[in-house]
């Protein structure tokens, strides 16, 4: 297809915001940087979970033992090796044990529904899944893998050396799910060489020293959680593992970074909030000066949380606050702003692409919008993920030809933005029904397809709802079912927690007599979102 330009000095700024082009290690995988540092730091602490300190070596000689273990089943390049564990030191051997051994790594949550697990499962075809020691799964022989504890291989009886794997940077290093509009997860496949690309720009835009602790907080299923496993190694650093289930407890992250020196940490925006609540009044900075890296991601920065962030923060505490943004189609982030002290940007932007990152903003028929003129936003470059595992239909319509880069394709993320006269992207929404919560992809369909499953359910509309708190709440209109609301409530939430993981159940969920349409036969979200809520019924409430 022919696009016509309708102004060649638009098309050149344009081009001009996407110099992005830069050298990378398209040769090696990020275990390259482990290796390296425990032949030089060997004796250095890696990683610190609870009251255990493990030192490179350990970690390279443990991760190596689970290396030769997989390739003794064949498990290498084009393999992919589940995992269902909590945050640990042994997640952190498992991780770098698969990668070291070439196949793909794939995190399953233990807290998840097991018909979820189990359909994850099918779908990836993984060939073996490693478990906690006694670990059980409802169901599990019906499973097309084998389940095996890290102490049931018997790491012992493998070499510690570093395996001679040939990995290529098209080989796949992850595979992530993320929720799907059908009611089924889908598979995401990240490749090597966009995960070099991703970290060694990282390190190049806000360099990490031997001195810096980084703090893995993300669960482990989302691709913020990649960063903050990897990143450390490339300069011997460290890294510091919260317990699991304390992802909103920022009692318990003052706690670590005072004892630990963290200096990195990654919050969602409303966690953020939660953490400045905690710490701006009768609270000592001291105990937290050595943070130096605030980075956000997983749900809109709102300028009124950065002015918060730097009122908090004294001038002469070297702490910066920087905004990324990434869909997991893309290796985790792709844009980055650094949102400066009284920087009178609002909204903030996403910022700038990353390194061989190149953005487009177009309206329906490609063309390129206008600056300022606000269209759908679309990646282009080394990030892009391989595809939808299974799903080469959706594959097709979601990564595309890319009509401005000969041979190149781009992936469009259903994401509304515009650039502004800096070169900069502001996000203006979304154009579907996708939302996050705390950085927590939903597609409202999925969960509208597991409510509709349900016994007398003739309708439903899920949607979010902002309480005067600023607090996001998960609601569900329905039409149908039985019992009083509590009841029916109760029972609902009991039926989709077996499908859905505990953050994509509705916390409210709501009967009416039936849901108002817009002209064209669509429910009016819109008119139901904004309805007065005074009958509603928290999960809160039903518990009393």
């Amino acid at each position: 297809m022919n696009f016509k330009v309708e102004d060649e000095s638009h098309l050149s700024k344009i081009q001009n915001f996407n110099l992005t082009e830069s050298p990378y290690s398209s040769e090696i995988t990020v275990v390259k940087w482990l290796e390296d540092a425990a032949a030089s730091s060997a004796d250095q602490p890696a990683i610190y979970d609870g009251d255990h300190v493990y030192t490179y070596s350990m970690l390279n000689r443990d991760a190596n033992r689970l290396a030769h273990a997989l390739g003794e089943r064949q498990l290498g390049p084009g393999s992919i090796v589940a995992m269902i564990m909590q945050r640990s030191y042994a997640m952190m051997v498992c991780i770098y044990g698969v990668l070291k051994a070439g196949a793909a790594y794939l995190p399953l949550d233990p807290n998840c529904p097991s018909a979820r697990l189990k359909k994850m499962l099918d779908d990836s075809s993984a060939a073996l899944t490693i478990v906690e020691d006694g670990f059980k799964f409802l169901g599990s022989e019906q499973l097309n893998t084998e389940l095996i504890s890290m102490e049931a291989l018997e790491l012992d009886r493998f070499p510690d050396t570093n395996p001679d794997v040939k990995v290529q940077p098209g080989d796949l290093a992850y595979l992530i799910y993320t929720s799907g509009s059908t009611g089924d997860p889908k598979g995401v496949l990240v490749e090597h060489g966009g995960l070099v690309n991703r970290i060694e720009w990282m390190q190049k835009a806000y360099p990490l020293t031997s001195r810096d602790v980084l703090f893995q907080k993300t669960v482990y299923t989302f691709d913020v959680s990649v960063w903050e496993l990897i990143w450390w190694t490339i300069s011997g650093a460290s890294v510091v593992l919260l317990p699991s289930g304390k992802e909103n407890d920022p009692r318990r992250f003052v706690k670590l970074i005072e004892k630990h020196g963290i200096s990195v940490v990654h919050f969602v925006p409303s966690v953020l909030r939660l953490f400045l609540e905690y710490i701006e009044t009768d609270f000592d900075l001291k105990r937290i000066s050595s943070l130096r890296y605030v980075f956000c991601s997983g749900e809109a920065l709102a300028a009124d949380l950065v002015d918060r962030f730097h009122s908090v923060f004294p001038y002469e505490q070297p702490i910066r606050l920087i905004n990324l943004y990434g869909p997991t189609e893309a290796t985790i982030d792709v844009t980055h702003y650094p949102c400066e002290r009284d920087h009178g940007m609002n909204p903030v932007p996403i910022g700038r692409p990353i390194d061989n990152i190149r953005l487009f903003i177009l309206r329906e028929d490609l063309t390129l919008a206008q600056i300022g003129e606000v269209g759908q936003l679309y990646l282009s470059g080394i990030g892009l993920a391989r595809g939808y595992l299974n799903s080469p239909a959706l594959t097709h319509d979601r990564f595309i030809s890319n009509p401005y880069e000969p041979d190149g394709r781009m992936y469009r993320t259903g994401d509304l933005a515009y650039w502004n006269e800096h070169g900069e992207v502001i996000y203006a929404g979304r154009e579907d029904n996708q939302v996050k919560l705390r950085g927590l992809r939903i597609e409202l369909e999925e969960v509208e397809s597991c409510l509709l499953r349900c016994d007398q359910i003739k309708n439903a509309v899920v949607g979010v709802h902002v309480n005067e708190s600023g607090d996001q709440i998960l609601t569900a209109y329905i039409v149908g079912g039985s019992g009083t609301d509590l009841e029916n409530q109760r029972v609902l939430q009991d039926n989709l927690a077996r499908e859905l993981p505990e953050y994509a159940i509705p916390t409210r969920i709501i009967r009416v007599d039936e849901i108002p349409l817009k002209p064209n036969g669509k429910a009016d979200r819109r008119l139901l979102f904004s309805m007065n809520q005074d009958t509603a019924v928290t999960a809160k409430g039903a518990e009393q």
